[in-house]
């Protein structure tokens, strides 16, 4: 039985899902296994950070303040849920379920409004390109399930 060739947007959300899911996983391990140490590592961090420009030294406080094993425990939970939801997706989208493809449409669907108003606080380019992808993907996932919606 052959299968038509998926879409190569399709292909590239795959394989991106692909990568960033033992990602996510692997640092919620780290953090999750070790947080003093995870702490430990932040904080140096921090302090190469300070003597690298205003910026950068505004980017260390804001790390020296906000750093305990408490946020890094809340930050290994939710790069867990974000790993164990990111493989999900993977593997629906790459068994060809369309299913698979309204999760993703959803999810990020949903955190768009999120990254607007962020936007809107604290513009920035990065931002910008974070927010236009998630737009772009939603759009044409949408598009991809709509138009095979019509044709069934």
């Amino acid at each position: 039985m052959s299968r038509t060739p998926r879409p190569r947007g399709l292909a590239l959300i795959i394989a991106y899902k692909v990568v960033k899911a033992p990602l996510a996983l692997s640092l919620a391990a780290c953090l999750a296994l070790d947080p003093g140490g995870a702490v430990q590592v932040l904080l140096a961090l921090a302090h190469e950070l300070s003597e690298g420009g205003a910026l950068l030294a505004k980017l260390a406080t804001w790390l020296e303040l906000h750093v305990t094993v408490h946020a890094v425990t809340r930050g290994a939970l939710l790069a867990g849920l974000d790993g164990v939801l990111t493989a999900v997706e993977a593997l629906l989208l790459w068994h060809g379920s369309a299913l698979g493809e309204w999760v993703v449409v959803l999810g990020l669907a949903v955190l768009v409004p999120f990254e607007a108003l962020s936007l809107e606080r604290h513009p920035g380019p990065l931002r910008m390109v974070v927010l236009a992808i998630n737009v772009a993907i939603v759009a044409y996932l949408f598009r991809l399930r709509w138009r095979e919606h019509a044709r069934s």
